[in-house]
């Protein structure tokens, strides 16, 4: 007791929705910026002389990435308790690397390669952050409801994979090609970065919290995980083996000219509103 009253809580402090709704804001911005890029991804390779083949490689392996890695990303996110840092740097990746894309259509023969690297890397951020986020979104939401704060949240990330792809849409219409749209997604990148820096500050660490998950304690022995877990991430591992990456379709969707370059963010988008509206 003596020790909170020589260190009083911030007057500022969030109350525990408008934290959710601030880690929403964050994600919503960042989702503008990546899935805009993501609804393009398959042209802009095209663009850059990449086949078919090498489109569905690049955005495979990319989706693994962004979620096998979670595996390791998430252990160390336990161990080291730096919830905080993963987060921002993550999204960082996020922020920086898509924008980068604008510049590959003028370097040339590297460009391809370039552009290759910073999918992967963008795919890669996606891994560092998501399990670390998810961790202080639970430690904000304890006494609200896992389950509700968890809704909100992916209501307004699914709002921004909605809206980046529209951005997109409009801004290959205006301009007629696709590196301006993709250096134009810098402006929501950064505005994720700077509310992600203003709610580290106006949240504080997870163990300013009530009790929540727990981070793994050096020595201490890890409870196993149970058989209905594995059943699920089984059965969530079969249920998406069959599904094609939007690259791949965004790809042919421009070699044959099924739809104009601007409407294939459309269709993106749509799928987006779709799964908003689920959320």
């Amino acid at each position: 007791m003596e020790r909170i009253a020589a260190r009083p809580e911030p007057s500022g402090k969030l109350s525990p929705w408008r934290a959710i709704l601030g880690f929403g804001a964050v994600s919503l911005a960042a989702d503008m910026v990546y899935e805009g890029a993501r609804s393009v991804t398959g042209p802009l390779l095209a663009h850059l002389g990449a086949s078919a083949v090498l489109v569905g490689v690049v955005t495979g392996v990319g989706e693994a990435a962004a979620l096998v890695l979670r595996l390791v990303f998430g252990r160390a996110a336990d161990r080291s308790s730096r919830d905080w840092p993963m987060t921002s740097s993550g999204y960082g990746l996020t922020a920086v690397s898509v924008p980068l894309l604008a510049i590959t259509p003028a370097i040339g023969v590297a460009g391809l390669a370039v552009a290759c690297t910073l999918i992967l890397a963008e795919r890669t951020g996606k891994a560092v952050r998501s399990p670390a986020k998810s961790t202080l979104l639970a430690h904000v939401a304890t006494g609200v409801g896992l389950g509700r704060a968890f809704g909100v949240h992916k209501a307004l990330d699914q709002t921004g994979a909605f809206a980046g792809p529209l951005l997109v849409a409009g801004l290959v219409a205006l301009t007629g090609a696709i590196w301006p749209a993709m250096a134009t997604l810098a402006v929501p990148g950064a505005a994720a970065m700077i509310i992600l820096a203003w709610l580290r500050r106006r949240v504080g660490e997870p163990a300013d919290h009530a009790p929540a998950p727990q981070h793994h304690t050096p020595g201490a022995r890890r409870a196993a995980l149970p058989r209905t877990f594995w059943l699920l991430a089984a059965s969530s591992g079969a249920a998406t083996t069959g599904l094609v990456t939007f690259g791949v379709i965004s790809f042919h969707l421009s070699r044959e000219q099924v739809v104009p370059l601007a409407a294939i963010p459309i269709v993106y988008a749509a799928g987006m509103a779709t799964e908003a509206i689920a959320a």
